[in-house]
């Protein structure tokens, strides 16, 4: 997997004198040569290294001759062969020089594996060097492929965290990730799997990291171990470099372990007395707090609450809520007192656990407790615990009201609250616009406030929420997903952030993309996650009657943001009027909704019912979708079938492809329609019935690739073994089916095959 253009490679290399795969250890040359049909296959050896000829064994006199008897003999049975020679770099200067002959006269073709970084015979150099064979470098797999690798093994879907966990751990390199794989403790939750525990070292895996170590001397190990420890070190702390070349790698930030894992084996070999040491060591030495607090905690020597407390608010500055909880809680140990609790409570909030944060605000609350501080607890109190009148009365900041305002729908008296002047304040007014049609950008940047550093998360959610109902959906994805893979062990906001990408892939028409980013969320209050997941399998053509049930029995009070979504899905799951949910909108002065519902009905075939409304609110507000669905609905009130393929672009432009897939179908535009519709992902839809033709069989498929690819008919009887009149008989039966007239309409619809097989 993965390897499509290295494979290409190698097969076009046996078309010519051969060719080098180089690449390093485990990364999957010799598995890639697996795929090469050849009529020799040689390994070469450390063993047989020193023997002249010593791999060529199978080739020679079988008496004794002499070495030009024998290397005649071996060259005449290679010759017009197809050889495939496993570490070409380990061949003794004989073999090496036979296999140089051969190349340099074209008696053989050769294809070599060759790792990267070593040494080896000078012919074997030169069969690149003087360009007599391509060389292509094998790179390790990037994070997309080893994902795929894992989820083919698996049979399943794989968890984005356990995946990046297992890249991370692995680099790419095949042979790693195979034995990670093996010694991991796999759990499948609602069709996802993911990791059980840390990333798995089997014994295996543990022998061959040890196995390249062991050469290591005492002194250079000491260094190994001290990078081990507390990568990335400066060069001044770090001696005796240089015969560790391969082990260590040089950086902008300093000195770091070649591969992660040479860490996690240093680190468990390591006996506990020498651990202790060079933490301490360490800890001595280096400047950076947070790093010096960890490594004061993990040798038993943390003692100091002011470092725990200044790396517990740098950890939480950077997102690393597991690490941050960790040094508060020291703090709090070793005497931090109120502020150590301060920040412990606030990490509890930020990761879903509203009631031990309240039990720690209510045993450290003082008089002189900010404001930010008071509407953090407010929040908690209100969201994570439903006491929202204790919160109410608790909050000082008109910010902290007009939030718990908004939530509610209450968007007048929100703002009230609040001026465009103070970035904090204009972000959430940014929220009210963009719900009321008055939103025109940009969203303000906030700055990250000291005393609250996780609650920068909530501006991001908030743009992400903006962008989104505004209509830039390329943006509100690209904040999404960054913002999703940035968290690293903040397992409740990667479920927020899980489930908004997964809003915002059903939205462009990704379904199947959706229905994974939701089946790996465990969001603590998982309402959104439900009736996100019933309105994808409804448009999969599942029945999501029972998650649409389940999600409403747990639909708190107000949460007017989320009420969108929650109409959407019962109008495509549970059969609601879309017209019950834009009158909902209404009533709330929520215009930039109501027109989004309004399209729901034009896409459920009420576009004269709802063209005059979406005709006031095109001319009153400012959402950039607003004008589309408007043509969309006018279009199929005059049955415009050229205004239809002009509202399927304008919609596959602003990125929503289940709209333009439809929009195609209603237009009768097969051409645009086949181009689109795989970009769906398995979606249906009733206006996309409307294009339903019969599969094309496997033999009209064929031949229509073929034409698409520019074949004329001629040519494809040739190709195929069959008459002429019988590729004209296919061909017409396939545009027929698929209702075009042209090879560059076909070629639109078969894009993706044509491509494939081109």
């Amino acid at each position: 997997m993965g390897r499509d253009a290295e494979l290409a490679a190698v097969r076009r290399a046996l078309r010519g004198a051969g060719l080098i795969v180089a690449g390093s250890a485990g990364v999957g040359k010799t598995r890639l040569l697996d795929e090469v049909a050849c009529d020799v296959r040689l390994r070469a050896t450390a063993a047989m290294s020193e023997i002249p000829l010593g791999v060529m064994a199978p080739f020679l006199p079988s008496v004794d001759s002499s070495p030009l008897a024998m290397l005649t003999a071996a060259r005449a049975a290679l010759r017009d062969k197809v050889l495939v020679v496993d570490d070409i770099h380990l061949l003794d200067d004989a073999s090496a020089g036979l296999l140089h002959l051969l190349v340099q006269h074209r008696e053989a073709v050769v294809v070599a594996t060759l790792r990267s970084g070593e040494r080896a015979p000078d012919p074997v150099v030169a069969l690149w060097k003087d360009e007599l064979l391509p060389r292509i470098e094998l790179d390790p797999l990037g994070p997309s492929e080893v994902t795929e690798v894992v989820e083919t093994v698996l049979g399943g879907p794989v968890d984005s965290a356990s995946a990046a966990r297992l890249w991370t751990a692995s680099a790419g390199n095949m042979l790693l990730l195979r034995e990670m794989h093996f010694a991991a403790r796999w759990v499948e939750h609602g069709g996802v799997w993911s990791l059980d525990g840390p990333v798995p070292l089997s014994p295996r895996l543990v022998e061959l990291i040890e196995a390249h170590l062991a050469a290591v001397p005492d002194d250079q190990r000491r260094v190994l171990e001290l990078l081990a420890f507390g990568e990335p070190l400066g060069f001044d702390l770090v001696d005796a470099l240089e015969p560790l070349d391969g082990l260590v790698t040089i950086s902008d930030e300093g000195l770091r372990l070649a591969h992660p894992l040479y860490g996690e084996v240093l680190r468990a070999q390591c006996p506990p007395l020498r651990k202790r040491n060079h933490q301490r060591y360490l800890a001595s030495v280096l400047d950076d707090p947070l790093r010096v607090a960890v490594l004061r905690l993990d040798s038993g020597t943390a003692d100091d609450p002011e470092l725990l407390l200044k790396a517990a608010h740098l950890a939480s500055v950077k997102r690393g809520v597991v690490l941050a909880e960790r040094l508060a809680r020291a703090a709090w140990a070793v005497g931090g007192g109120v502020e150590a609790g301060r920040l412990l409570a606030q990490v509890l909030v930020f990761t879903d656990r509203a009631e031990e944060a309240e039990e720690i605000f209510a045993m450290i609350a003082t008089t002189d407790d900010s404001v930010e501080l008071r509407s953090v607890r407010a929040m908690n109190l209100g969201w994570g615990l439903g006491r929202s009148e204790e919160a109410a009365a608790m909050i000082e900041i008109d910010t902290a009201r007009a939030v718990l305002l908004f939530d509610a729908g209450k968007y007048d008296e929100a703002r009230s609250l609040l001026t465009y002047d103070d970035p904090a304040e204009a972000a959430v007014l940014a929220m009210i616009d963009v719900v009321q049609g008055r939103y025109v950008g940009p969203f303000p940047v906030v700055p990250p406030h000291d005393g609250v550093p996780l609650g920068a998360e909530t501006n991001l959610t908030a743009e992400a929420f903006t962008l989104a109902m505004h209509g830039d959906l390329p943006a509100a994805e690209r904040l999404a997903e960054q913002a999703h893979r940035a968290l690293v062990d903040w397992d409740s906001m990667r479920s927020i952030w899980a489930v908004s990408r997964a809003s915002l892939a059903r939205t462009c028409g990704r379904v199947a993309d959706a229905r994974r980013l939701l089946r790996e969320a465990r969001p603590a209050r998982p309402y959104v996650r439900l009736f996100e997941l019933a309105h994808v399998e409804a448009l999969l053509g599942n029945d999501g009657r029972e998650l649409l049930a389940e999600a409403e029995k747990l639909v708190p009070q107000g949460q007017r943001p989320y009420r969108c979504g929650l109409w959407q899905a019962r109008i495509w799951v549970g059969g609601t009027s879309p017209f019950d949910a834009v009158a909902d909108a209404r009533d709330h002065d929520e215009y930039a909704v109501e027109a989004m519902l309004l399209h729901e009905a034009v896409r459920l075939g009420h576009a004269a019912q709802a063209l005059p409304r979406l005709r006031e609110l095109a001319e009153t507000i400012t959402g950039l979708l607003v004008p589309i669905y408007l043509a969309h609905a006018d279009a199929l009130v005059r049955n415009d079938s050229a205004a239809l393929a002009e509202v399927a672009s304008r919609f596959e432009k602003a990125g929503l492809m289940l709209h333009a897939t439809e929009a195609a179908a209603e237009a009768g535009n097969r051409a645009m329609f086949g181009r689109l519709l795989p970009l769906c992902q398995g979606a249906r839809t009733p206006a996309m019935a409307v294009m339903t033709a019969p599969p094309l069989t496997r033999r009209e498929r064929e031949i229509a690739v073929l034409a698409a690819r520019g074949l004329t008919n001629k040519e494809i009887a040739s190709s195929l073994v069959i008459s002429v009149r019988t590729v004209d008989n296919h061909l017409s039966n396939a545009y027929a089916k698929l209702g075009i007239a042209t090879r560059g309409e076909l070629a639109l619809v078969l894009m993706d095959d044509v491509g494939r097989r081109g």
